[in-house]
């Protein structure tokens, strides 16, 4: 309503207004942001289900990392595009957060693919395969990590992922598996 307004009495204005004052960074309201950030993961963490329900055999193991790996790279790639279509979030430095959390996520999808299409070449009747399975390198996130707890501690995003409601459910989602 206050948006409207603002623009209704912008369109009748006169062509003497003063120029603006600098205005706060241009981007995205950082809450709208955290939210599409953590919703992302919690999409991710959720897959893990696929593989709790999975049947206790080689095959239904694989079944199961297969489901999850595929749960994951759409998470990874959905927020990835979520986050461009949203734009960098309205704070100091915002595109730089921007281009780390865009890349963390698109480069996740990509990992998480390769390694979906190596879990797919094994054979889960081969009686190694889950000794095979478990050397299938994960996707290394040990850097990324470093960069998310950058991004989540950052004084200025920091109110937006503790007021977002998908990071309060991801907080308390993610709370027992610490």
């Amino acid at each position: 309503m206050v948006a409207l307004s603002l623009a209704l009495t912008g369109c009748g204005g006169s062509a003497n207004v003063a120029p603006k004052p600098p205005a706060a960074p241009q981007g995205s309201d950082p809450v709208a942001w955290a939210g599409t950030f953590c919703g992302g993961l919690s999409e991710v963490i959720g897959g893990v289900s696929a593989m709790a329900k999975a049947q206790p055999t080689p095959q239904g193991q694989k079944d199961g990392l297969l489901e999850f790996s595929d749960i994951a790279q759409r998470a990874f790639a959905s927020t990835a595009q979520k986050l461009q279509q949203l734009g960098s979030p309205r704070i100091t430095n915002g595109q730089q957060v921007q281009d780390t959390a865009v890349s963390f996520f698109s480069n996740a999808a990509q990992t998480v693919g390769v390694q979906r299409t190596k879990l797919a070449g094994l054979d889960a009747n081969d009686p190694d395969f889950v000794n095979k399975a478990s050397h299938l390198a994960g996707p290394d996130l040990g850097g990324a990590s470093a960069q998310m707890q950058q991004l989540t501690s950052n004084k200025e995003l920091a109110p937006g992922f503790r007021a977002a409601p998908q990071c309060q459910q991801l907080s308390s989602a993610t709370a027992g598996h610490r």
